[in-house]
């Protein structure tokens, strides 16, 4: 079995804090989620999560106007610069706070970036990898933090709007920009109004603020229709009105002129503008609300296209698409990420992750999808392939500590069990929540089983100490299991005897008769308080995870222990954010909590209270890889060491902004606080987030292994090309043979020798060359020995490939002729089957799905077809009957001619002899 799990994808968690962006094309967006970003891609309905990690939590991020670039800055002020379509760093850069604001020049040549009150001109980056990747052109001091920034069309202009109301516009390398000041209010964005920079536009609390640049011409004959008028006492009362006073620099051509001030709509006194976007192209201005509404204006009349509620809680971020057709949206409170199309009023995405964390994660029986359960009391269902959950479910009223799938692939069932005191059951098909199971005395559950023919299920109580069974047909309480002496926390169903093992505090392991006795067959006493169990795909062993940090390996056919796993310095995590103790020292989190069986019995996958992850071989009993499930020092549990310079007379201190976002909050600054009281929501969280792990599930493929964490769900799978993996190769094996052999059209030669090679290029060219008619004898003479590695190769062709006849021909003859083999040695080739089993029943969804929604098209089109084809013979036999007439016609015409002709001929005498 192959060890090469990498990171795969983050579910989950679709949005935690800071900036969502479009891509260039307007097709992704770009989602900050902790310390990583996941790009969603919105015309193919899949996510992915890049393998790049920040050190903090991500707060802004830009991409350049060629989509190459994306810069990323963390709470530490720490910025990467990453290739957006390798997906690698090409260099950091650290400043000494985190930037505010980011923004590229539309030409793609100078990067702006604001720390506090300074702005810096950067040259954007080349797309490869340079130890400095950021080169200063110059560096701007203002007065007061600036909060916006942007640039012309031109890419000569850049305006900047800073906490106090202040706006500058800055051409080139003049030392006097023009300057505005919006009194009474700060700025939430500012931007020029049209293509050409003539118009300023600034966003505040309050309303929108507009400024002309009118040349001198239009100041003289502006000038000449007021004297002739003399009324300027209008405009001394407007501009009272608004508060807005503009200090003109008069230039060489013309001035900046104060032109409308124009309010929001008011919706109360809780109701206040977080965030404001204006798209040049489509002259459209998005602001979002704290209310969670939006409202939509068209620019520069300011009038209101669309407005609409989206969310209950406030919109922390907004993007609009380069068409100007799609609206992006980012709510940290409830983590939604929202893609709403405006003209059609349509959601183009909509997902929201676990409120809370997540608790228990369960994969499928064909490994399509994968459930997850959390405090907010929700289960959600993930598709693997895309990364979109596409049901949710809220029927529990309290966290969800276990979810499970049936057994049975067919039942399309979920069940779950929560602290609410019910286990319920979920229709994957129809969506809906057909049974509860609920004890006799209310109690809250913590952990759930069921056995293999699906159709009894156990749980667990935390508070008696019990174990109750259920009939999944009738819903009804079929038995009661008591003899611990304490909480259980893990129970397990052998998949082969008819046993259930139950794992408890009370340092002991029993295993129950459910079926017959209803009696404890063996009773294991361990040393230490037992954490978890689990048994192997065979049932041939058992294990338990103890408190004491070990792993104890049971053979069930006699009950002996035959090998221990020592892992507690494996576990071994971080130390505690506000703890003086190294993590060598502690006594926290050095035991397995979650621990499983890989499909074939020969590994174990086991996680704790700590950042680590470890994959042990069981008859060897040795650690074979660690995984370290984030590297995000915002997280407790992360750092090994002390930072001593960090620790003063009270406790740790942290030198990072918590609360980045409190400059958007503009009406902070107008409350009053005494002297030596903290600020803010004194019931908001103080201390970190602990990175553990809570749930482990391994997909029935082998191919991948998903861990409910922290930070959400992480998924680790394999990828069969990036290790070389020969199988009996020799010399005369390489690809000029290989394709020598293919030109010859020795097809089953050439395919066996480019299975030894193991190379995937090879093998599709050999594989696509063999004609269909071939395919018959190729898979009657193909050598079993190989099979293993054929199948997999089919399984994995089959997701990437649209020859769908060609490979169903494939596969059916390939089980015609090998299926005694492959069913005798089900066990070695279980992952490669599943594999293969997956990727048909997805292609097989996928394709019922278009042809049950196109059927009446298809109709439709037929019956005309069959018309058309009907109307043509019709127009055929007319034309052929007209044809035949004309040569009936031109014929007795040829022949009355010929009449004609020989009467009218002379006749000639002979003369007689």
């Amino acid at each position: 079995m192959k060890f090469g799990y990498k990171f795969s994808n983050l579910l989950g968690t679709v949005y935690s804090k800071g900036n969502i962006l479009f891509t260039p094309d307007g097709n992704s967006v770009i989602s900050p989620v902790g310390n990583r970003l996941t790009v969603f891609d919105l015309v193919n309905h899949t996510s992915v999560t890049l393998p790049i990690q920040s050190r903090f939590n991500i707060r802004k991020i830009a991409l350049s106007p060629n989509g190459q670039i994306l810069i990323s800055a963390d709470e530490s002020g720490h910025t990467l610069i990453i290739n957006l379509q390798r997906q690698v760093v090409l260099g950091e850069y650290k400043f000494f706070k985190t930037p505010k604001v980011f923004s590229f020049s539309p030409n793609g040549a100078i990067i702006a970036v604001s720390v506090l009150e300074r702005v810096f001109l950067f040259k954007t980056p080349v797309v490869q990898k340079q130890p400095n990747p950021l080169v200063r052109l110059s560096v701007f001091q203002h007065r007061s933090p600036v909060v916006a920034m942007n640039w012309s069309n031109d890419s000569l202009k850049l305006i900047v709007g800073c906490k106090n109301g202040a706006i500058l516009i800055r051409e080139g390398k003049s030392d006097k920009p023009s300057f505005f000041q919006v009194k009474g209010s700060g700025i939430i964005n500012c931007f020029f109004g049209n293509a050409e920079a003539t118009i300023v536009n600034a966003v505040t609390p309050t309303g929108l603020v507009t400024w002309n640049y009118k040349s001198k011409e239009d100041l003289e004959q502006e000038e000449q229709e007021r004297k002739e008028q003399e009324q300027p006492e209008e405009e001394e009362q407007q501009e009272e009105q608004i508060k807005v006073t503009t200090e003109n620099k008069k230039l060489s051509n013309g001035r900046w002129v104060l032109g409308s001030f124009k309010k929001f709509e008011n919706y109360g006194v809780k109701c206040k503008v977080k965030t404001a976007v204006f798209h040049v192209k489509s002259k459209l201005l998005l602001v979002g609300f704290s209310t969670g509404q939006f409202i939509l204006y068209e620019m520069p009349e300011f009038t209101e296209l669309y407005k609409l509620n989206v969310s209950s809680h406030s919109i922390n971020t907004a993007a609009i698409n380069n068409t100007g057709e799609w609206l992006a949206f980012g709510c940290s409170d409830m983590g939604q990420l929202l893609v709403w199309e405006w003209r059609s009023e349509t959601y183009i995405l909509k997902q929201q992750g676990h409120s809370y964390n997540m608790n228990c994660v369960a994969y499928s029986p064909d490994g399509q999808t994968i459930a997850t359960g959390g405090e907010d009391g929700k289960v959600k269902i993930w598709n693997t392939t895309s990364g979109y959950c596409f049901i949710t479910f809220s029927d529990h009223e309290g966290p969800v500590t276990s979810v499970k799938y049936s057994p049975i692939a067919s039942q399309n069932v979920v069940f779950s069990a929560g602290v609410d005191g019910t286990i319920r059951a979920f229709d994957l098909i129809r969506y809906r929540n057909f049974r509860t199971f609920v004890s006799p005395n209310k109690t809250q559950f913590s952990t759930l089983a069921i056995d293999p023919s699906g159709e009894i299920i156990a749980a667990s109580s935390i508070d008696t100490f019990e174990i109750y069974v259920w009939s999944v047909r009738t819903g009804r309480l079929t038995d009661i299991l008591s003899g611990h002496e304490s909480p259980v926390c893990d129970l397990s169903f052998d998949p082969i005897n008819p046993y259930l093992a139950s794992a408890s505090w009370d340092k002991s392991v029993k295993v129950w008769n459910i079926f017959e006795d209803r009696e404890v067959r063996e009773n294991i006493q361990h040393t230490s308080d037992v954490l978890a169990c689990s048994y192997s795909s065979d049932g041939k062993k058992f294990v338990a995870s103890c408190l004491d940090g070990t792993i104890q390996i049971y053979e069930t056919s006699t009950w002996s222990q035959i090998g221990l796993i020592d892992g507690k310095t494996d576990i071994m995590g971080g130390r505690g954010y506000k703890d003086e103790r190294l993590a060598k020292t502690s006594t926290m989190g050095k035991a397995f909590t979650k621990i499983a069986f890989t499909p074939n019995g020969e590994c174990l996958i086991a996680g704790g209270d700590s950042k680590y992850i470890c994959i042990y071989h069981v008859d060897q009993q040795v650690l074979v890889k660690k995984y370290s499930t984030s590297q995000n020092l915002s997280l407790d549990g992360i750092s090994l060491d002390i930072d001593w310079r960090k620790v003063g007379e009270f406790g740790h201190i942290d030198t990072f902004d918590k609360d980045f976002d409190s400059d958007d909050d503009l009406s902070e600054k107008n409350k009053e606080f005494l002297p030596g009281t903290s600020k803010g929501d004194l019931s908001e969280r103080t201390t970190k987030k602990k990175q553990r792990t809570t749930s482990i599930s391994i997909s029935p493929t082998g191919r991948a292994w998903a861990c409910s964490t922290t930070e959400g769900l992480l998924i680790y799978s394999l990828d069969d090309f990036l290790f070389f993996d020969p199988t009996d190769l020799s010399i005369d094996i390489n690809p000029e043979n290989i394709l020598l052999e293919l030109k010859k059209k020795n097809y089953l030669k050439s395919l066996v020798m480019s299975i030894k090679l193991n190379e995937k290029e090879i093998i599709e060219q050999v594989f696509e060359s063999i004609p269909f008619e071939e395919v018959q004898l190729v898979c009657q003479e193909f050598p079993i020995y190989y099979l293993k590695n054929f199948i997999q190769f089919l399984s994995a062709y089959f997701e990437k490939n649209q020859h769908l006849e060609y490979q169903m021909k494939w596969v059916k003859l390939i089980s015609i002729y090998h299926g005694k083999y492959i069913k005798s040695n089900s066990l070695s080739m279980i992952s490669s089957l599943r594999n293969l089993q997956k990727t048909i029943t997805q292609t097989y969804n996928d394709l019922s799905k278009v042809c049950d929604d196109n059927i009446f098209s298809l109709e439709y089109f037929k019956t005309i077809l069959i018309k058309e084809l009907k109307s043509q013979e019709t127009k055929a036999k007319q034309q052929e009957q007209k044809n035949l007439k004309q040569e009936k016609v031109s014929n007795d015409y040829s022949d009355d001619e010929e009449i004609k002709e020989k009467k009218n001929q002379p006749v000639k005498k002979t003369k007689k002899n």
